[in-house]
Formats: structure tokens, C-alpha cells, sequence
């Protein structure tokens, strides 16, 4: 993939897109979340899926390796719904839009809407998140 230019977050209004970013699923990606988060459930280990919760993780990733978050930049909620499974070798696609920008003095409360699809285009995982941003 290309490397994109970092969006300031100055840009992030109410109905800016990201960039889609797609992702090819592969054993190591997955063996390396499971090891990360202490996951020692068989029912990833010994099949084909993918943790959801890894999906979504990657696509936040995405998310923050594109835009440039000022220090004191605050995650402060989630909310995810789990639409199919997931597998190893399936690529997935991360689209991600502002929904809602509230200017409150030095704060900026940032509302941005996920969806990610998988290589047929069924969305595999919808959900929105929020950030307090601080004036640079």
C-alpha cells in the first residue's frame, strides 16, 4: 500500500471520510493479538477465526496511524456490533467517516462511525467511537 499523507485533525468536520484501508488476515496477525491481549481460549487457536475484538483493534490502528492526534488526545468510548465471523485469509475493509464534531473551548468531542467489511462486501463489523481532542 502507498503511503498516505497524515490528515491533521483540523480537517476531522462532520462528514469527513478516511481512506479506506484493507487488510489481508494472516496466522501471524492473529497469533500475535492472541499473545498481546493473554488469550487462552482454544476456539481461536485451533481454527480459522479471527477474534473480533482483533479486527476492530486493527482497524483503530488504521485509524490512528492516518491522522494526527495531538498529545492528551483521550479515547473515550466505543460501541461495536459483531455482524459475521471473521477468518484467517480473508481481507477486510476499514471505512471510517466523522458523524459528529462539538467544539467546547480548548476540548474537541469527536464521533466517528466504523464499518468494516470483508472481501465480499458484507459488513462484518459496524460501531461508532469518541475522542476528546485538545486545541494544539
Amino acid at each position: 500500500m502507498a503511503e498516505e499523507k497524515e490528515i491533521d485533525y483540523n480537517q476531522l468536520q462532520e462528514g469527513f471520510k478516511f481512506p479506506a484501508v484493507s487488510h489481508k488476515l494472516d496466522a501471524s496477525t492473529v497469533t500475535t493479538y492472541l499473545k498481546a491481549v493473554d488469550e487462552s481460549s482454544d476456539i481461536y487457536r485451533n481454527s480459522e477465526l479471527v477474534p473480533p475484538t482483533a479486527v476492530a483493534a486493527m482497524a483503530f490502528a488504521a485509524l490512528s496511524q492516518s491522522t494526527s492526534f495531538p498529545a492528551g488526545t483521550i479515547h473515550v468510548s466505543q460501541k461495536l456490533e459483531f455482524k459475521k465471523e471473521v477468518n484467517i485469509q480473508d481481507t477486510i475493509v476499514c471505512n471510517a467517516s466523522v458523524i459528529r464534531r462539538r467544539d467546547r473551548g480548548p476540548l474537541h468531542i469527536l464521533t466517528i462511525v466504523l464499518s468494516i467489511l470483508n472481501q465480499h462486501g458484507k459488513e462484518v463489523i459496524t460501531g461508532n467511537t469518541e475522542f476528546i481532542l485538545p486545541d494544539l
